[in-house]
């Protein structure tokens, strides 16, 4: 590692109609063949600092940017978002946000095809990509039907297909299992190491990043905090609290060990399973499901990508429902429920949190399932003002696009609370936050379960797990196994 490839000078930038700096007089250089880490709290700006290097901001997102930043030699004002991509490949970390094409393979060869490589190329560059990513046996499947880990892996196979110099990632991880998100990490460390290819990283897992990053850049409220080998900075207790970053130790936990299936069927309990199986027509499928889960239990459900967590969640929720077996809520068969009488019994928090809001205000938007059952509006106005001042959510007219990803996964759980709902299904809310905003959400989880909510959560931070649930369980294609 020599010479400069990446260069912030007097860097400075803010968002349309935005008050405060998203980003304030950042100086830094990040060396060719460098793996950069980049870390902090949620809005710190990890996530500006990313799209700054591809252009994206300011030529896509508008804005003012004042200072200069350089990309292998071409200043970012001067440049193209396209020509920006042959430099510098981006993974953003929502990837619905990236996937464009209707096939996996597709997908990966995108790229190289509107670069007009040789046919034969760009097959082997995808073909390449989608084994490094572990997606070697996805070629013909439609993203749609991948799970969000998958996606995640897919976008990162996209990227991998352009060879850059440089490649950009927001959170790539946030989405993996534990065992995708090394495979991951190896496959990062490989082509950094081997192929001199530049990666800065934004993330939060202190742990991948002790052991892959040649240094740390910490941001908070848009400044540079700390700039250090990964050493310096996790060793610095005060740093890392004061930017959410969670500490070393705490990754150390003993893991579980499978006791094998020790799923009991009771009839009592608030949400029953019964030989359960469901098939999409691409071939995946869950096959002989049984979970008991009791009220006031606090449930996590961990598992590979793909495994079927969050297809089980949608069939008790209402959304899909079971090709065989059955599934039974506070003793009624789903098979006999509306999905809205399903909804007063079940409030359920999606892995991302926008796909469940769409009005223009949190007041709006937790009141609108309320006026859809035409309460009495004294009604509406009391179930609403109590659930957001349990949520902590005092802006009413707030719009809902500008608050941090935890305050969205609150709107979508004041929204659920004021249906009246006693059980709540949280499906990875805890992917993207960081360690703090974590933490908030699942004590918000706990605190209601003190009250006699039933919780389920899906997860794949054992961190967690551990810290936070009863139960544990690990999910299969085949079973259900108590952990």
């Amino acid at each position: 590692m020599s010479d400069t490839i990446i260069s912030f000078k007097d860097a400075c930038f803010l968002y349309p109609k935005a008050e405060i700096y998203a980003l304030n007089n950042i100086n830094l250089s990040v060396r060719e063949g460098e793996f950069l880490a980049v870390m902090g709290s949620e809005g710190a700006g990890k996530t500006t600092l990313c799209k700054l290097i591809n252009g994206i901001i300011p030529h896509l997102s508008g804005g003012s940017l004042s200072g200069t930043v350089t990309v292998d030699g071409i200043c970012t004002k001067s440049a193209s978002v396209p020509e920006l991509a042959l430099k510098a490949g981006i993974v953003l970390d929502d990837p619905d946000a990236q996937i464009i094409t209707s096939a996996v393979f597709n997908e990966a060869a995108f790229g190289p095809e509107n670069v007009l490589l040789p046919e034969a190329e760009v097959r082997e560059r995808a073909d390449l990509a989608l084994c490094a990513a572990g997606l070697d046996g996805y070629r013909d499947r439609e993203p749609a039907t991948l799970s969000g880990g998958e996606k995640q892996r897919l976008s990162i196979a996209a990227a991998l297909a352009m060879k850059s110099k440089i490649l950009v990632l927001d959170e790539p991880l946030c989405r993996l299992d534990p065992t995708g998100a090394a495979d991951v990490i190896a496959v990062l460390k490989d082509i950094n190491k081997s192929q001199g290819v530049t990666i800065i990283m934004a993330g939060h897992n202190s742990a991948v990043f002790a052991g892959c990053a040649d240094r740390v850049c910490v941001l908070k409220d848009g400044i540079i905090a700390a700039l250090d080998k990964p050493d310096v900075i996790f060793s610095n207790a005060a740093l890392l609290k004061e930017n959410g970053i969670q500490p070393l130790e705490s990754f150390a936990k003993k893991p579980f060990c499978s006791a094998g299936n020790l799923i009991k069927k009771n009839e009592n309990a608030a949400i029953e399973i019964k030989d359960f199986s469901f098939a999409y027509p691409n071939g995946a499928s869950l096959q002989k499901i049984n979970l008991s889960i009791m009220d006031n239990d606090f449930i996590a459900i961990t598992g590979n990508n793909g495994c079927g967590k969050t297809t089980l969640l949608k069939n008790i929720t209402g959304l899909l429902h079971p090709d065989t077996g059955d599934i039974f809520i506070r003793g009624k068969n789903t098979k006999d429920l509306k999905i809205s009488g399903i909804s007063e019994e079940i409030g359920f928090v999606m892995q991302n949190p926008d796909t469940q809001i769409f009005t223009d205000s949190v007041y709006k938007e937790v009141t609108f399932a309320l006026k859809n059952k035409r309460l009495p509006k004294a009604e509406i106005k009391k179930r609403a003002e109590d659930a957001l001042k349990t949520m902590g959510l005092n802006d009413y007219e707030a719009y809902p696009f500008v608050l941090s990803r935890s305050d969205r996964a609150k709107v979508i759980i004041a929204c659920v609370i004021a249906m009246g709902c006693r059980i709540l299904i949280f499906d990875e809310v805890d992917a993207g936050n960081d360690y703090n905003g974590s933490k908030n959400i699942m004590n918000i989880a706990g605190d209601f379960h003190k009250k006699g909510f039933t919780i389920i959560f899906v997860t794949h931070n054992m961190f967690l797990a551990e810290e936070y649930a009863h139960r544990i369980v690990k999910m299969e294609r085949d079973g259900i196994y108590e952990l």
